[in-house]
């Protein structure tokens, strides 16, 4: 009972993390392209809009970037239950922040809140390496598409909630600063749960070397192999990235959506990412990670291209299936394959640097897009693709080299 009691608010800890991702995405296009809206100048133009969109979602990456590898390394260190508290506690306060940005109209303290969660943003990675300690090795695929699965509701349940809470004709005093007033609930209710369910799973190291943890933070380098999977994780993320923060901003300005298209497409796409998370996690737990991996690059690669060559909304519809259960295969692929390269004594380093890795990706996906997209619209997809196709032939070149090989 008590196993479970950990694992749920565990799993709970990454539903509200994914759907503050899912509710966000959703909302912040329709927010800076509503002219009527007076967080940006009337007079700001599409080409400028673009551009901020990408920065805004760029700036939570930034602090992430910098934050999640110590997160990770100090979970190793002071237990993960106190780092948990301290990050949602910190995520709390920042969507508090971004509610009153939006309520003040203030584009300047929307950007300091976004900067605010990213700084406190580790609580995911965080309670990843809590599921891994828990795990056997061959148990660790099986038990981290879990979090896939919690992902892929909460993506499913949270860009409608925040199309739903943000348009105010269905409920008195709606507006798009309740989305965040519903996140920073959620978190409270996160805290508490994790206080009084979560038993520490990770032997606490009360000698703490800050020297000493920058020293084994660069040793997972050098780790056999460990190098040549953090680079395809890194370009995964990059490459998809290009797809998942952009397409929002491309629906709006190519198919004149509202939030609640928006909403409705991320929630599509999110349901067969569950039900991808499903399948790994009662099937295909136990298939060998590499060539799972090497197989599914391309293919989503291909999917994009083809959905943004067709150029209608009918081509998105069939394309986003598969693109979904590609990428939640090797998502959740990935994590387990770096958690058992990186033994059990480093859990919450892989993961935070994991993190770090896909904070990085964040930062730069939607601000290449933000400044591209002012040239052509589809071309960060056509970015994407050309990534993610070099990526899966770079990850079919690592596959079966000898542990040494790097």
């Amino acid at each position: 009972m008590t196993r479970k009691g950990s694992l749920y608010s565990l799993l709970f800890t990454i539903f509200n993390d994914s759907i503050g991702w899912g509710i966000v995405l959703t909302i912040f296009a329709p927010l800076l392209f509503d002219k009527s809206n007076p967080i940006l100048p009337l007079d700001t133009t599409d080409a400028a809009r673009n551009i901020i969109v990408g920065v805004l979602i760029s700036s939570y990456a930034v602090t992430q970037f910098f934050s999640m590898p110590l997160i990770g390394a100090l979970s190793d260190h002071f237990g993960r239950k106190r780092i948990l508290e301290w990050t949602i506690v910190g995520a709390m306060l920042s969507f508090v922040l971004s509610a009153l940005a939006v309520w003040w109209e203030s584009i300047y303290i929307l950007f300091a809140a976004r900067l605010l969660a990213g700084l406190f943003s580790g609580n995911a990675g965080t309670a990843q390496a809590a599921i891994a300690d828990m795990s056997t090795e061959k148990a660790k695929a099986k038990n981290l598409s879990l979090s896939g699965i919690v992902g892929g509701i909460s993506w499913v349940v949270g860009p409608p909630i925040g199309a739903f809470l943000s348009t105010p004709k269905w409920g008195p005093g709606f507006s798009f600063s309740t989305p965040f007033w519903f996140l920073a609930f959620l978190f409270l209710i996160n805290l508490i749960w994790v206080n009084r369910s979560y038993v520490e799973t990770h032997k606490k190291n009360e000698k703490h070397d800050w020297k000493q943890e920058i020293k084994d933070l660069s040793k997972l380098s050098k780790i056999p192999r460990m190098s040549g999977w953090m680079t395809v994780s890194f370009l995964f993320y990059f490459g998809w990235f290009f797809f998942i923060m952009y397409y929002p901003t491309l629906f709006v300005q190519k198919f004149h959506f509202t939030q609640g298209g928006v909403g409705f497409f991320s929630a599509y796409l999110s349901l067969f990412w569950f039900l991808g998370s499903l399948a790994i996690n009662k099937w295909f737990g136990e298939l060998n990670a590499e060539r799972v991996i090497s197989a599914c690059l391309p293919l989503i690669g291909l999917l994009i291209l083809i959905a943004t060559l067709e150029g209608t909304i009918t081509g998105w519809i069939w394309t986003f299936p598969f693109m979904a259960l590609g990428s939640t295969t090797v998502w959740v692929n990935l994590m387990a394959h770096i958690s058992n390269l990186s033994g059990k004594e480093n859990q919450g380093k892989a993961f935070g640097i994991l993190q770090s890795m896909m904070s990085l990706a964040t930062f730069l996906a939607p601000l290449v897009t933000g400044f591209i997209a002012t040239y052509n619209v589809e071309i960060p997809m056509y970015l994407g693709t050309i990534v993610l196709l070099g990526v899966g032939l770079y990850a079919f070149r690592l596959q079966g080299r000898p542990k040494k090989g790097y």
